[in-house]
């Protein structure tokens, strides 16, 4: 079962300084490394008339999501990357540190971007002395677990692992307008608001329906502008493009709940629902 989330381009908008919006970014990172989720898609919101935020949330997002030993190779010097240090680390658990290679345990498990091609295949940057070399042909730029199984004179040889690890979540841009990208999307479509349906009174019926996706999207509205205000502005209600718009906080205390906030509380309380579920 794989979990995404989708958030708005401006929820970034309300804060006045770079330090501010590095940090809630950063939020949203941990939480969507801490409970593993796949996808975050970034929409437009359309009531927003912020254009730089969309290029600079998704830049942030991706640079956390990149190991360290990788991130100089991946980004160049950046101002909207100039308060990253304050960030809390991700420390997936391939977020693996140098060592010598006559110290590696092979096989071992590495995250690498390919850094040139050869004959034999894609060379890559695994932060360590000597680059790994896999057969296939991968895109630049990108991120990939390898797994080394035999260090040669040249090369650290190994094979690319698609299942069974994580690698971190990957973002997404969303070019269509939410309602066309929610329609197109084949996934369970979970919306979430102070205004939906309260989450105790309809989790059994939610749950069943859980257990039966194999992919789920939650989906969350700006710090401006809910889901509803968004909906309405494009003649939508929620029952037009959810599965279900649910209130995952009974009596909330505060008028609004920042989106960092609303994402784990989401992520906490459906992810757990999803270990239940395997």
């Amino acid at each position: 079962m794989r979990i995404s989330i989708a958030i708005p381009s401006s929820f970034t908008a309300h804060l006045d300084s770079l330090i501010q919006r590095t940090y809630a970014v950063a939020t949203i990172a941990r939480f969507c490394s801490i409970y593993k989720v796949d996808n975050i898609y970034i929409y437009r919101d359309p009531l927003s008339s912020d254009s730089e935020s969309l290029k600079q949330v998704i830049k942030l997002f991706r640079y956390m999501a990149t190991p360290p030993y990788l991130r100089k190779l991946l980004f160049p010097i950046d101002r909207d990357l100039s308060y990253v240090g304050i960030a809390p680390p991700i420390n997936l658990e391939l977020y693996k540190e140098w060592k010598p290679i006559k110290d590696l345990e092979l096989p071992e498990v590495r995250l690498g971007t390919p850094t040139g091609y050869s004959r034999e295949g894609t060379v890559l940057d695994v932060g360590l002395d000597k680059p790994a070399l896999v057969e296939e042909k991968l895109i630049m730029g990108r991120i990939y677990a390898v797994r080394i199984d035999k260090v040669t004179s040249k090369y650290l040889r190994g094979e690319l692992v698609i299942n069974g690890v994580y690698t971190g979540y990957k973002v997404i841009r969303v070019r269509e307008k939410l309602p066309v990208f929610l329609e197109n999307i084949k996934a369970l479509k979970i919306g979430t608001s102070k205004y939906g349906d309260l989450y105790y009174e309809m989790k059994d019926k939610l749950f069943k329906d859980m257990a039966s996706s194999d992919d789920i999207l939650i989906v969350f509205g700006s710090h401006g502008y809910g889901l509803i205000e968004i909906l309405n502005y494009y003649g939508l209600k929620p029952e037009d493009v959810f599965d279900y718009f649910v209130n995952l906080v009974t009596g909330q205390g505060t008028e609004t709940i920042r989106v960092e906030e609303a994402v784990g509380i989401a992520l906490s309380t459906l992810r757990a629902v999803v270990e239940l579920l395997k």
